[in-house]
């Protein structure tokens, strides 16, 4: 159930795969992926991230520029800021 006063969402699909982060500084931060939508995802990670800066998100082949919407310690939500990529954006896990 969705609180009072939350912003409609795209449907989320629990995943779980590494990926890395580029920030802004150029330092790589290893991520693991845990939900994914046609718009973003939610990834874990060993630090704070940098709310409203935009990132590459590397995954392995092929990377994304995102923005970082909301972060906690060990967690953040990323929007796709690539219209294009916004469709099937996400490799399949096997």
């Amino acid at each position: 159930m969705r609180v009072p006063g939350w912003v409609e969402r795209e449907e989320r699909e629990p995943v779980s795969f590494g990926a890395t982060l580029v920030l802004p500084d150029g330092r790589s931060v290893p991520v693991v992926i845990r939900d994914i939508s046609a718009n973003g995802c939610c990834v874990e990670c060993d630090e704070t991230l940098p709310i409203a800066e935009t990132v590459r998100l590397d995954l392995g082949g092929d990377s994304i520029e995102a923005e970082i919407r909301w972060a906690l310690t060990g967690a953040a939500g990323l929007h796709l800021t690539n219209p294009k990529a916004q469709s099937g954006w996400f490799p399949r896990p096997s």
